[in-house]
């Protein structure tokens, strides 16, 4: 019977080479955990990566028969609850899972955003502007000796202080650095969300995604920061014109501050402007004259917002065309980008879910 078992042609999971020797010492030391799944046709639904190590390693395979009705629970009869073996295998086998990630490509051009909202994917709404993840890649990094991620998190963790930056206004919310601002937006540009701290070929993340997903950046940016990340869009709090003024300022200071800090570890900021028409002035607080890299969202039939961000960059750039760039909107947000010399990022879940692409 392993002899017909066949892999998935469309795996939705990639296995990096890191991955792989995982599962493999997890097979070695501690044996077979969670089954595998085919289909009637004997083709892999769930599992790909374990079953190709097991076979490396020669292990029989033993297949039970079911439609779906039950659960096959795996017993494993030499292991007992207070077992060190067992205690290693609970942890290597999660971890496991967590080194490896989806195919993005292959799984937006099998599902809509709504087959992905059911199922709550964390890149159900927004997508990267890229290329293909490169495993290769991401394996020679964490096998590089000089790039210790450890030691990189204490160097950084060593930083991350109460400080207080300078500022120009009542408020103390500190002010962004002109030379540590961004330019021409580096591609690959990404969101980001739970799979980020997997990835290693992002050289722009942005943060037009739900606050739940960024929030623990504000205490612990050291994620962030040893992502390899080059430029980042300022995180976007959300802020409402029903939003108390005392808890809006308290917002603005939150993404200005960390995003000082970031620049102050060699990242480069653009300032975000997406921000509801009551907070519009407060979130001019921090972005000194002349600064000029700015992003915003666009939305579909709020033309008006966009224009008002628009004069906003000119004024604190003093430039008639600033360097403002917008993430989605459609059509019109688009041709108002191309009419007015701006940088337009399509939104690709967009266009999947309209079927445009």
């Amino acid at each position: 019977m392993e002899e017909q078992i066949k892999y998935d042609p469309n795996n939705f999971r990639k296995h990096s080479s890191r991955n792989k020797r995982i599962i493999r010492k997890s097979l070695e030391d501690f044996g077979g955990g969670r089954s595998v799944l085919i289909d009637n046709d004997d083709y892999l639904i769930a599992g790909n990566g374990v079953f190709e190590e097991s076979q490396k390693l020669g292990m029989p395979i033993k297949v039970i028969e079911t439609d779906g009705s039950e659960l096959i629970v795996v017993k494993r009869k030499d292991l007992s609850l207070d077992d060190e073996k067992r205690k290693k295998l609970a942890l290597i086998d999660n971890h496991a899972s967590d080194t490896s990630e989806f195919d993005f490509d292959l799984v937006y051009e099998n599902f809509t955003v709504d087959d992905l909202k059911e199922f709550e994917f964390d890149f159900a709404v927004e997508d990267d502007v890229s290329g293909d993840i490169q495993d290769d890649n991401i394996d020679d990094l964490e096998d590089d000796p000089d790039n210790d991620t450890d030691d990189n998190d204490d160097f950084y963790s060593s930083m991350v202080q109460d400080v207080l930056f300078e500022s120009g206004n009542e408020f103390e919310i500190p002010n962004l650095l002109i030379e540590k601002q961004a330019n021409k937006l580096l591609l690959p540009f990404a969101p980001w969300g739970a799979d980020s701290r997997l990835r290693r070929d992002v050289s722009t993340y942005h943060f037009y995604v739900d606050d739940y997903r960024f929030e623990a950046i504000w205490k612990d940016p050291i994620k962030l920061i040893t992502s390899g990340v080059k430029v980042i869009v300022e995180p976007n709090l959300s802020l409402y014109d029903t939003t108390p003024v005392a808890f809006g300022l308290h917002q603005i200071y939150k993404k200005r501050w960390i995003s000082r800090y970031l620049q102050e570890c060699g990242i480069l900021v653009y300032a975000d402007l997406n921000v509801s028409v009551k907070f519009a002035e407060y979130n001019k607080l921090g972005i000194p004259p002349g600064y000029n890299a700015f992003f915003t969202r666009g939305y579909t039939g709020r033309l008006e917002y966009l224009k008002k961000e628009l004069e906003v960059a000119r004024e604190i750039s003093g430039q008639k065309t600033p360097n403002l760039l917008v993430y989605g909107g459609g059509e019109e947000i688009r041709n108002f980008c191309i009419e007015n010399s701006l940088v337009y990022v399509e939104q690709f879940m967009q266009n999947k879910k309209q079927g445009n692409g």
